[in-house]
């Protein structure tokens, strides 16, 4: 599972590290002892989690949480209780609190707080503590709390030691199905975009690097959204003369090819472009406006320069036919990412895409605290189109991942790219999962 504030949901093919948790530890360890238990990445039961909490003897557990995933995670506040009924349980979550935090009160009393803004102000300020709303002051993520070895992403990892880095909150664009442009309420660190400068981006990487990081995921929403910002990291990771591989978000719309050769020299080999294609095969939401033509430029000059092309594509918008899938999967063959995902769009209550498709009468299954989430194969997603049911939105993704990955021209291509044994397994993970 990706726990996040920007990010929830279940993920097959990696393992991210609890990035919120470690900045909030960060912050928590100013006042006061703190432990993270990743119970996801040390393969944890309850039984392990009782066993901890048990043994630490914390006076707050702080759990995160996911829409596909909110009846198991609540669970761990119930532990606590059962340990000692004075352990106060805090849940961190931006997805479902600020939409219906009475009803997570009723059905979940065993929470006793429920943060849904701003977790490194308004959690320290529950024990007395000041927290910290500058994200030039933010504290160093708590890393070295962290299983480091364990974590990997298919996407974003070749080398390991992997870590995460957020260097900015809020996002520039306002796509109606995003948690954060789309919001239609406050939540997590809210719609206004601010970042963090080079010189405290700079602080936090060569942090990780003493912990022997090798690589690390810039997780923002769209690291490149600023190219003078941009240029002004990597001209101080060239600088330093720091050595590590990195990997972040961007939109087609943001980079040329002069800072895609900067990025380049300063270590980036992997860029994930986010391209929701809709009716007549165009491009979409935050690309709108953005041709195939020149998605297809800066996929070539990402090549050209030696920076692997990594695509998300969105599918089941409310005009969604079986013949824009097809368009989408031409699309996606034309620009020709190294590695591509396509999800199911998913209504998050608490966006614009929400209010729309409960309006047209295409929400299959609202909200329910559990296995609301689109973004893997196999899963029944919670929506229609006017034209397609959910289990035809379903036969679709399964339909457009065959034909993109198992084509023997893109097959021959990864296998003379792998660089690893690790790698390999991935692959070979990956590829049982289509099937």
């Amino acid at each position: 599972m990706v726990r996040e504030m920007r990010c929830a949901g279940l993920s097959t093919v990696s393992l991210y590290p609890p990035i919120e948790l470690a900045y909030l530890a960060g912050e928590l360890r100013k006042n006061a002892e703190v432990k993270i238990l990743d119970a996801n990445a040390l393969n944890y039961n309850f039984e392990d989690i009782r066993r901890e909490i048990r043994d630490f003897k914390p006076s707050a557990v702080i759990f995160t949480t996911s829409p596909a995933s909110f009846s198991y995670d609540a669970k761990v506040a119930k532990i606590a209780k059962e340990v000692n009924k004075e352990i106060k349980t805090i849940l961190l979550d931006s997805h479902i609190i600020p939409v219906m935090p009475a009803k997570i009160k009723q059905e979940f009393p065993e929470i006793d707080e429920l943060i849904g803004t701003e977790p490194l102000v308004n959690i320290p300020k529950l024990f007395g503590f000041k927290g910290e709303v500058s994200l030039e002051k933010h504290p160093l993520p708590a890393y070295d709390l962290l299983p480091r070895e364990k974590y990997f992403s298919l996407t974003f990892t070749r080398k390991k030691p992997f870590a995460t880095l957020i260097t900015s909150s809020g996002c520039p664009n306002r796509c109606n199905f995003c948690i954060i442009g789309g919001a239609t309420i406050e939540r997590g660190y809210g719609k206004s975009w601010r970042f963090k400068s080079a010189e405290k981006i700079l602080e936090e990487i060569k942090y990780l690097l003493g912990l022997g990081i090798k690589s690390i995921y810039f997780f923002d929403e769209t690291f490149t959204a600023q190219k003078e910002r941009v240029l002004d990291v990597c001209g101080m990771i060239k600088k330093e003369g720091l050595n590590f591989e990195w990997s972040c978000n961007g939109r087609v719309d943001t980079l040329d090819e002069e800072t895609i050769k900067v990025m380049k020299e300063a270590g980036c080999w992997n860029i994930m472009f986010g391209i929701e294609c809709g009716s007549e095969g165009l491009l979409k939401g935050a690309n709108k406006g953005t041709t195939l033509a020149k998605a297809m430029a800066v996929t070539k000059a990402c090549k050209k320069n030696g920076i692997q092309v990594s695509a998300s594509f969105v599918i089941g918008f409310p005009e969604e036919t079986r013949e824009t899938v097809k368009e989408t999967l031409t699309i996606a063959k034309k620009i020709n990412p190294y590695r591509a995902q396509f999800v199911i769009l998913t209504p998050y209550p608490g966006t614009e895409l929400y209010e729309e498709v409960k309006r047209k009468g295409l929400l299959e299954q609202d909200y329910s605290f559990s296995g609301y989430d689109s973004y893997c194969v196999n899963q029944l997603p919670v929506l229609k189109t006017e034209k397609l049911s959910a289990r035809e939105l379903l036969e679709a993704q399964q339909y457009i991942y065959r034909r993109f990955y198992l084509r023997p021209s893109y097959l021959f291509k990864v296998l003379f790219g792998i660089k690893s044994f690790g790698q390999l397994l991935n692959l070979i993970k990956f590829v049982k999962y289509l099937k």
